[in-house]
């Protein structure tokens, strides 16, 4: 291109763009502002100006899509615009266009240009042949002045520019039609900074893959190789399956037509076949219906246990992958398979109900299965007393984890037999119906059973633990008949007040566990479980994010641990931000020293002080040494006076912390 003569143009064109404008719209007040100068609805550029009858016009500015009507002179008002934005619209020129001043008409009033719109040579699209063609072919397009024309657009933005042309003159233009064309319209343009584009009046139809009618494929499994008949299929470029995973083909053409050969994949579902030209329209050839497992029947169907083998017989069973039980969320996988049968092992936690046999293809077969469950179920008496031995009787009690009386008391069963179970009727158990529980959460209610309360004395009710060193006061009825009352096979101290019914104990400071506490009556005796624990109480309690700076920092008084003896022990509850990294430092009241340091980064799994970042927990042993100093060394803060300790850190929610006695 000669540079020399492009310059003076384009400044021409700048001074055109930019001083063309003029408003005769009067000013309506504080609504939008049609001044282009101050933004509303204002007109900054059109073109291009010489346009082509026919092409498109621009225009840019602010407020464009408020435009109602474009005026040129010679047609009548246009109102067919295209709305590209807020800032740009388009109209196309009218074949009676006369040269003149254009106006745009708004809500607010006109907007007229200031320079005159004026016409070039009129490029004229007069015809194209022929109507449909295949990519790759060549098409003619007739009219006039197309020695202007710069590229050619097909449908979908698909551009031969004119170097590519097979031949061009002022009357014609050949260009072979690209692979990625579509049917619809196509633009010759002059390749202008702002084009004349001038759209063909009918549509271009590119030829397509087709078939007669898609294929009905049904009951159809992975591995079926499928043709398909029909024209042009030398123009596929992929053949995709319902789920859009493409798949290889081959092709082959005679004279009596094309055939596409697929074999259908190990996930192929239910849906449309699809070919693809290079354009990437879709062409539907088949649609597949995926066969399933059917008829099928499970043996045994009913009274499984967990590790029972069931054999699931039917149709196409070589398309299960797997089987989902009832109750279980993962999936078993297959112990042997073939085309009608299949074999599969029953996990423990299964519970009745539907299992369901799966494919590759989503779908899945339901078949109905039944777990054991105790039936027939008897009692070695009808009325037991509480605390004495009873026998279950039934079929299927080997099933029979636990085992609920009413009250709301749970025995735990382990020697269990096909048809019997032995246990202990709990004494605070009442009388009412059962409740037999079975491992993988189902259960079955059993007849009620008349339980008969001890004439020995006994506790009607249990607390969940017992605290060591302390005194605990617990109901007891037929007080008068207690003799002694043992725990670990030991006396203790107790009190007996008969006559309000109150039995209280002094629990051993040295014990920590379960054991067993037996009261000893004139006439018989009863024992018990009983879970014996140490004294945990609150010191501090949170949530607080511990920092190095104040509003960050735990403070514990000293008063707290004025009773506590050397080896005792104070637990520290925790979250942790960073779980490889983290920071604590216990200090003295009055900053004099530091009881606990833990400036261990890696911290993971565990430090020298035994912080275990799975429990969330930290021991920590006080030292008689330290105990003296938090006596020693308190100080005083604005929230809390007498501080013992004040611990500060980084990366560390504390939630609470007590001593343990």
């Amino acid at each position: 291109m000669n540079k020399t003569y492009k310059f003076p143009a384009l400044w021409m064109m700048c001074l055109m763009l930019f001083s063309c404008l003029t408003f005769t719209a009067c000013d309506n007040g504080d609504d939008e502002d049609t001044n282009q100068y101050k933004g509303g609805i204002s007109l900054n550029v059109f073109g291009p100006s010489p346009v082509s009858r026919g092409g498109v016009l621009r225009f840019l500015g602010s407020g464009m899509d408020k435009v109602t009507a474009v005026a040129i002179p010679g047609c009548d008002d246009i109102t067919d615009i295209e709305v590209v934005s807020d800032t740009e619209i388009r109209v196309t020129v009218p074949q009676t266009a006369q040269p003149g001043l254009v106006v745009l008409k708004t809500p607010k009033g006109d907007i007229t240009t200031k320079t005159e719109l004026t016409f070039t040579e009129p490029i004229a699209l007069e015809a194209f042949a022929p109507a449909e063609v295949k990519p790759g072919s060549e098409l003619t397009i007739t009219g006039e002045y197309l020695n202007l024309i710069k590229e050619v657009i097909f449908a979908d933005e698909v551009t031969v520019p004119a170097d590519e042309f097979v031949s061009q003159s002022r009357q014609e233009i050949k260009v072979i039609v690209p692979d990625s064309a579509q049917t619809g319209k196509f633009i010759l343009s002059d390749g202008a900074e702002i084009p004349n584009w001038i759209y063909s009046e009918g549509e271009l139809e590119v030829t397509l893959p087709s078939v007669e009618a898609p294929l009905d494929l049904v009951d159809k499994k992975p591995g079926d190789v499928i043709r398909v008949s029909g024209e042009n299929f030398d123009l596929v470029k992929k053949v995709q399956m319902p789920n859009g995973d493409e798949v290889e083909f081959t092709m082959t053409a005679s004279s009596e037509g094309d055939e596409l050969t697929f074999t259908l994949p190990d996930n192929v579902s239910d849906g449309e076949v699809t070919v693809l030209p290079a354009s990437d329209v879709k062409v539907v050839v088949a649609t597949v219906v995926v066969a399933t497992p059917s008829n099928v029947v499970a043996v045994p169907a009913v009274n499984l246990r967990g590790g029972d083998m069931i054999t699931l017989k039917g149709t196409n069973m070589d398309l299960v992958t797997d089987v989902t039980f009832p109750g279980v969320e993962e999936a078993v996988g297959l112990e042997s398979q073939n085309s009608t049968e299949i074999k599969v092992l029953m996990p423990a936690a299964a519970i009745s109900g539907d299992l369901q046999l799966n494919t590759n293809s989503g779908k899945a077969t339901a078949v109905s299965i039944a777990t054991a469950k105790p039936e027939n179920i008897s009692y070695s008496a009808a009325t037991v007393p509480a605390g004495e031995a009873l026998t279950v009787k039934g079929v299927n009690m080997d099933v029979v984890s636990a085992v609920v009386f009413s009250g709301n008391v749970e025995v735990t069963v382990s020697d269990a037999t096909a048809t019997a179970i032995s246990l202990t009727v709990p004494t605070t158990a009442e009388t009412g119906a059962l409740l037999l529980k079975m491992a993988n959460g189902e259960s079955v209610e059993a007849p009620s059973l008349t339980i008969e309360k001890p004439v020995c004395a006994y506790l009607p009710a249990l607390p969940d633990k017992l605290v060591r060193g302390r005194i605990v006061e617990l109901e007891i009825v037929n007080a008068d008949k207690l003799t002694n009352v043992l725990l670990n096979e030991a006396a203790v101290q107790y009190i007996n007040d008969a006559a309000k019914g109150v039995l209280m104990l002094n629990v051993p400071a040295e014990l920590d566990g379960t054991y067993s506490l037996k009261l000893i009556s004139s006439n018989g005796e009863i024992a018990y479980d009983v879970l014996v624990v140490a004294n945990e109480e609150t010191v501090w309690a949170g949530p607080l994010d511990i920092s190095w700076g104040d509003g960050g920092r735990v403070l514990v008084p000293a008063v707290s641990f004025a009773k506590v003896t050397a080896g005792t022990v104070m637990k520290v509850y925790f979250d942790q931000k960073d779980q490889t990294w983290a920071q604590a430092q216990f200090n003295y009241g009055d900053w004099s020293g530091i009881a606990f340091s833990l400036f261990d980064t890696t911290m993971v799994p565990t430090d020298i002080y035994g912080w275990s970042f799975e429990s969330r927990v930290m021991e920590l042993t006080l030292t008689q040494e330290i105990l003296d100093n938090i006596q020693a060394k308190q100080g005083d803060c604005e929230d809390q006076t007498n501080v013992g300790i004040i611990i500060q850190g980084s990366d560390l929610t504390f939630t609470k912390i007590t001593i343990v006695n």
